[in-house]
């Protein structure tokens, strides 16, 4: 299998009805990561350590132009490609119209 790896370390598209961002996280593991989402923005935070070389560390956020679906966000690790998919919040959610009567 292989791995789209993102030009600049971090990429953003819209794939059908979600967004997905790739992030480029080479020597990481999965237990180096975390995600958090919140006020709709997406927080990835690494930080790999090994004994007698450097720290790594890795801090992104992301804001995004849609609201998602935050309980049905997934993530996979694989090649030290993170991806994320987040599903886009039906129109509804982000408002509607209001007749006067």
């Amino acid at each position: 299998m292989v791995t789209h790896h993102p030009q600049k370390g971090v990429e953003l598209y819209r794939e059908d009805e979600a967004f997905v961002v790739l992030v480029d996280l080479p020597g990481f593991d999965r237990e180096d990561v975390e995600l958090r989402w919140r006020d709709r923005r997406l927080h990835v935070e690494a930080i790999h350590r090994e004994p007698g070389e450097r720290t790594k560390v890795f801090h992104r956020s992301l804001g995004l132009p849609r609201p998602v679906r935050d309980d049905e966000i997934t993530a996979t690790l694989a090649d030290g490609v993170l991806e994320v998919r987040l599903p886009i919040a039906d129109r509804e959610r982000d408002g509607r119209r209001i007749d006067i009567g």
